[in-house]
């Protein structure tokens, strides 16, 4: 991205492009949006494109960016662990917190998701996120572990595993390839926080 002061109408423009991607990979996947779909829904041209990205990569990597600096990593900064098994709460609480991110950004996440298979760049981006879920359960793990459940779970490997299975279960039913099946928020949110939940304490 070109590094420059913005004013405030600069800030606004660059906004907007921001805004029209998000919306469009959402709709279109990141294949699927041309730069021109993207600045004739901001309502900008081209030329005034060029002045904030060098292309469309450059667009989803500086969104990404600022998804993981600004979204992601503060909203592990105050984490708290379950207090015991019966803490319900915590995993509604983390997996509602994990579905609304996910749901707000699913542009982005679609975006890198496509890109990260040939990309380094993106892959890198696309681990950033799954590590930030991956450190949250393996201490999810170890505290249960401390409780005196789940000694037979490997953190690091059960952490992998619930990560990606939220991955790719939020991606298919933010997205928009469902199987068919019609889920609302609440239940999906309550799928995936008993299953977390049941492989730490079993119940």
């Amino acid at each position: 991205m070109v590094a420059q002061a913005l004013t405030p109408k600069g800030r606004q423009t660059r906004q907007a492009i921001e805004q029209a991607a998000r919306k469009l990979f959402a709709e279109r996947g990141f294949h699927g949006t041309t730069l021109a779909d993207i600045t004739s829904a901001a309502g900008k041209s081209p030329a005034v494109f060029y002045r904030y990205y060098s292309d469309k990569e450059d667009l989803l990597a500086a969104l990404a960016e600022s998804f993981l600096r600004d979204i992601v990593t503060p909203s592990g900064l105050a984490l708290r662990l379950p207090d015991s098994p019966d803490d319900s709460a915590f995993f509604t609480t983390v997996v509602t917190g994990y579905w609304n991110m996910f749901k707000q950004n699913i542009g982005i996440m679609i975006a890198v998701a496509q890109l990260a298979a040939t990309q380094r760049r993106f892959a890198d981006v696309q681990n950033q996120f799954r590590r930030f879920g991956m450190d949250i359960v393996a201490a999810s793990v170890r505290q249960a572990q401390q409780q005196g459940y789940g000694t037979d779970l490997n953190p690091d490997h059960t952490a992998a595993a619930i990560a990606l299975l939220f991955e790719n279960f939020t991606s298919v039913f933010v997205g928009r390839s469902g199987l068919g099946l019609e889920i609302s928020d609440q239940d999906a949110i309550a799928t995936l926080s008993t299953i977390w939940k049941k492989t730490l304490y079993g119940y």
